[in-house]
């Protein structure tokens, strides 16, 4: 098993200001610090992934394929995507979700409607996607929820792991220009700092991105169930669009499954707030700017 030492050398864990500045990174606007394993994996970790840091350590979701055994895939998903329980000192039920990268591999958007509802700039963002970079996923998100603050929950960006298993290119799939493009993106985000000291991808590894799980149910999985008429289900999507698009931001591939909202207690109705259901967003390898 992978041993991360967050102690950095001291007798205690610092806080995160105060992590020696040789872990310390900005990348694409967002501070990290850089957790290196004893066997070579390395963990990204955010302010928020900070605060909860032995929740988020691979032993605690990675190791022995926990998020497999213990955790669950999530049904919807067309990536690896699974939610794991997992020890938090405070809450109960903190719970991660662990998202497999999908960068520089082969994407195929489905556009609902046909794109009748989009406007020429949201087309072309289409026409153009890709699955984003692990660090530009976190970036876009970390944008979105500044400029929504708490009218449009998602989920907290916590870390990013990067195991020491290497692949063939085959077996990634990952196309050489995507991951060439990708890279000097990174390493333009940190052109003011020492060459010794950037961050770059090693495209012959795995990227996992840390969330943390917000619950809820999807709008799709909503109308399935009678929780939400089919009608409602395609309202809320189409609010979650213009909403997102006031903020000059969308999601390439929007769909249903992307909007999560809260049943009442009861679990016989949507959690409504001054009479309109309130939704979050929880899909972002396709959160783009317009």
């Amino acid at each position: 098993m992978e041993q991360f030492d967050t102690t950095f050398g001291k007798l205690r864990r610092p806080a995160f200001d105060q992590v020696p500045a040789a872990h310390r990174h900005r990348l694409m606007d967002v501070d990290y610090v850089r957790v290196p394993g004893k066997q070579s994996g390395v963990l990204y970790v955010t302010r928020h992934g900070w605060a909860c840091l032995d929740s988020i350590l691979p032993r605690a979701w990675f190791v022995d394929d926990r998020f497999k055994k213990v955790g669950r895939a999530l049904a919807g998903a067309t990536g690896a995507v699974y939610r794991v329980p997992v020890d938090h000192r405070a809450r109960s039920d903190f719970a991660l979700v662990v998202k497999f990268s999908r960068a520089a591999q082969d994407i195929q958007v489905t556009i609902l409607d046909h794109g009748a509802h989009l406007d020429a700039l949201e087309h072309q963002r289409i026409e153009a996607a890709s699955f984003l970079s692990p660090f530009e996923e976190f970036a876009n998100l970390v944008k979105l929820r500044t400029a929504a603050g708490w009218t449009i929950p998602t989920k907290q960006p916590l870390a990013i792991y990067s195991p020491p298993t290497r692949y063939a290119d085959w077996q990634l799939g990952r196309h050489p220009h995507l991951c060439s493009r990708m890279s000097r993106a990174l390493l333009a985000s940190q052109a003011d700092v020492p060459e010794e000291r950037r961050i770059t991808y090693d495209w012959e590894r795995l990227y996992i991105l840390l969330y943390r799980w917000i619950d809820g149910v999807d709008a799709e999985v909503a109308a399935q169930t009678g929780l939400i008429t089919k009608d409602t289900m395609i309202a809320l999507g189409q609010e979650a669009r213009e909403r997102m698009r006031a903020l000059g931001w969308m999601v390439c591939d929007h769909k249903p499954r992307h909007v999560i909202i809260r049943p009442t207690r009861g679990g016989h109705a949507p959690l409504r707030r001054r009479g309109r259901i309130p939704w979050g967003l929880i899909d972002y390898e396709l959160l783009v700017p317009v």
